[in-house]
């Protein structure tokens, strides 16, 4: 049911509305592609690749999937469905993984932008190892029933597309009057978190573009940022409000981690802590990525719930089969 347009009176008013994927205004790719943005998608997503899946065993084809955009979630994506159709090999039929045609296109010069040269150069020859074609420099142009069309007019063939490319704020900023907005559709803000036009409007997390000073790009839409964000205005928003000056946002970059699936996993520690600057690879940075998904676990739930469900997942991992394609 719609709710009926109404006003809400505020003095103070904070905006956390994330964000979605950034299509550019690429054609044909609304109409072709899959979005990862939230649960439902996924779930639309799922279910479009079992279909794949099972219509190419049965009619003894390939299954081919492609995949725009080289940054930690289209990477993780590529190795989790290698690995997903690994595992379903392991039950009746063997043929799954062997199906699989996965190419990964990155329009910059490498993959994992955000990340080390030689992390990307890493995750590209891992990529490449369990048989997948990953393609930088591609320009994609359109998006075609049949593939993605480069800017040379090539067309990389596909069955399932998916788009990953880069995120904007979400349609709902461009209502809103009196807030100055980039380009990616984020509003302006500044080391106060306070709009650039408003004073009494506050952005955070993946709505906002804050380039700090000495810098020459804004902070990435990360989860990392959002959450530092948050901390900063729940701790210093109350002073505000009772007329203390409000101080300015400080960064911590602590690194970043993106996994292979099994495969492997990659990450960088950071400008803080002991070994600042330093990558990491392998089982370490296995534990670590699991490590820091318990920690937004326990940041939502509590330590109890999170607990919980720890428990619970640990206890389905036993009972339950590892993929389903049905």
């Amino acid at each position: 049911m719609r709710v009926p347009a109404h006003r809400i009176p505020y003095d103070v008013l904070i905006l956390a509305m994330g964000s979605h994927a950034n299509d550019f205004g690429t054609p044909g790719v609304r109409e072709h592609c899959h979005f990862i943005d939230s649960l439902a998608q996924a779930e639309v997503f799922n279910d479009a690749l079992r279909t794949r899946v099972m219509r190419a065993m049965a009619q003894d084809d390939r299954l081919r999937v492609a995949i725009v955009g080289g940054g930690a979630t289209g990477v993780e994506l590529a190795a989790e469905l290698s690995r997903l159709l690994e595992l379903a090999s392991s039950y009746a039929d063997p043929t799954p993984r062997d199906r699989l045609d996965l190419t990964l296109l990155e329009g910059g010069p490498r993959i994992l932008q955000a990340f080390t040269p030689a992390i990307s150069a890493s995750a590209t020859h891992q990529l490449r190892n369990i048989g997948f074609q990953v393609l930088t420099g591609a320009s994609v142009i359109a998006a075609e029933a049949e593939g993605f069309r480069q800017a040379d007019g090539n067309l990389v063939p596909a069955d399932l597309m998916v788009w990953a490319a880069g995120v904007k704020g979400i349609t709902f900023a461009e209502g809103l009057d009196g807030l100055e907005l980039n380009h990616a559709n984020q509003v302006r803000v500044r080391p106060s978190l306070q709009s650039t036009t408003d004073d009494t409007v506050f952005v955070l997390g993946d709505a906002a573009s804050l380039t700090l000073a000495g810098a020459t790009r804004a902070l990435p839409p990360t989860a990392q940022v959002a959450t530092q964000q948050a901390q900063h205005l729940a701790r210093h928003l109350p002073a505000w409000l009772e007329g203390r000056p409000l101080p300015e946002f400080a960064f911590r970059d602590f690194g970043a981690l993106v996994s292979i699936s099994d495969y492997n996993a990659f990450g960088t520690l950071g400008d803080f802590g002991f070994f600042r600057g330093a990558s990491i690879k392998g089982r370490f940075a296995h534990l670590s990525h699991a490590l820091l998904y318990r920690r937004h676990q326990h940041a939502l739930h509590g330590f109890r719930k999170a607990t919980l469900l720890w428990m619970a997942e640990r206890l389905n991992g036993c009972v339950q089969p590892r993929v389903r394609l049905a």
